[in-house]
């Protein structure tokens, strides 16, 4: 059902009656700040670097072809060079995977945004750890794809949709949820925030593609490196609907590194960390 119901929304886009036919409390404004990549050309043309080995490489290529669905974004999939580091580098979004350790997160998505009156992003990087990916219930195809699209999802300056576990209000891969089936995609109001993001484009100084640094493999200026820690990612700066922080703030290079955190069910920082008073993994729906 919920498949289907987004097959009937992707129409809505396509036919233009997006805004009357989904206006639900569900589908409000989920950009994820006041920051978008800076774009003077008719599509966004940032490489997506994909660094991901074994099952994750089919993953990737869905996650791009679907962001590339957009009318604004055109993003080049090229491959990397497999380094689990995954840094950012200017003009460039690069995705990679590891056992980066039972730290409690699924996935990361780190951005290098730009100081000033224009707040640009300038890198983009998403981590997938298959410290958790390799056992129940997230070692499955629904999950890596759910967690792989939401995190180049914040890469493009997206934010969630629902960041309630515990409810399942969409058909987007931009939404917390322990239902994951049905939700490995973007969906018609992701498209429609992708429009508002970047339906402006600006006369000079393009910072997607080669024209900003990233020609593909990786060659962009080096900016940073995403930590797999709370104590790497810096300053608490936003929460999830379970109260545990979730956007983490830094400053590096002279830009503010912005990591966004997908915590895995019942895991979290601080004493939002449940992992030992209940299985680091739970499957709620056996």
């Amino acid at each position: 059902m919920k498949r289907n119901k987004r097959a009937i929304a992707l129409l809505c886009v396509t036919a233009g009656g997006l805004a009357a036919s989904l206006a639900t409390p569900a589908l409000a404004d989920h950009a994820w700040g006041d920051y978008h990549w800076q774009r003077a050309d008719p599509e966004l043309l940032i490489p997506v670097i994909d660094n991901t080995t074994g099952v994750w490489i089919s993953h990737v290529a869905d996650a791009v072809a679907d962001w590339n669905g957009s009318a604004y974004i055109n993003s080049p999939l090229a491959t990397g060079n497999a380094d689990p580091s995954c840094a950012l580098r200017s003009g460039e979004i690069h995705v990679c995977n590891d056992a980066y350790g039972d730290n409690g997160w699924l996935g990361i998505a780190t951005i290098s945004v730009s100081r000033g009156r224009d707040r640009h992003i300038v890198a983009g990087s998403t981590k997938l750890n298959d410290t958790y990916f390799d056992a129940a219930p997230y070692n499955t195809p629904t999950w890596r794809q759910l967690v792989t699209c939401q995190e180049i999802g914040h890469d493009y300056g997206l934010g969630h949709q629902n960041e309630d576990f515990s409810t399942d209000l969409t058909t987007s891969c931009m939404e917390y949820t322990d239902l994951p089936e049905g939700n490995e995609h973007p969906d018609a109001h992701d498209l429609e925030m992708l429009a508002q993001i970047y339906a402006h484009s600006h006369g000079g100084g393009d910072t997607s593609g080669p024209g900003g640094g990233g020609n593909g493999g990786g060659k962009g200026r080096k900016l940073g490196v995403p930590g797999n820690s709370p104590a790497d990612w810096g300053t608490p700066i936003g929460r999830d609907a379970q109260g545990r922080a979730n956007v983490y703030s830094r400053e590096e290079n002279g830009y503010e590194i912005i990591t966004h955190v997908t915590w895995a069910i019942g895991e979290g920082p601080d004493d939002h960390n449940h992992r030992n008073t209940h299985p680091r993994i739970i499957d709620f729906h056996d």
